[in-house]
């Protein structure tokens, strides 16, 4: 299986009170090795910004540069603008991060794991990739 953890899932992993369940699948999966587990640069970028300590950014870097990072070039660009103008036909909006990780998951067929992100909802709706959430386990 090819999973793209989103920030929102990435957030109860490293949170001191995150969800439990989470976490243990989380790390699960990371271990076992059996799964393709990948990363965009937004999602990146997001995770570092919320370090607190100098120490928490080393250790997130340490842990997402083991990651597969997903190009995000024209081809997922275009998916990308393809969902969001399929949504705006429908009067919805989902944030460009979100575009951006949906259009890379489409591309490279990764499944997207999140935490009650409900823009994933959407844009599966539209003919996006396919997503689990991780809030109902």
């Amino acid at each position: 299986m090819k999973i793209l953890i989103d920030t929102s899932a990435w957030i109860e992993f490293y949170h001191p009170r995150g969800d439990k369940k989470v976490k243990q699948e989380l790390r699960e999966i990371l271990e076992a090795g059996r799964h393709e587990v990948a990363t965009v640069a937004p999602i990146i970028a997001e995770l570092l910004t919320g370090a607190r300590t100098a120490e928490e950014l080393e250790t997130l870097w340490r842990d997402l540069k083991g990651l597969i990072c997903l190009p995000l070039l024209k081809e997922e660009g275009r998916v990308a603008g393809k969902l969001a103008r399929e949504l705006a036909r429908r009067g919805k909006r989902v944030p460009l991060v979100d575009l951006l990780i949906a259009g890379a998951a489409q591309i490279h067929r990764y499944e997207i794991w999140h935490f009650g992100d409900e823009h994933f909802e959407l844009l599966a709706s539209s003919g996006g990739p396919l997503h689990r959430d991780l809030k109902g386990l």
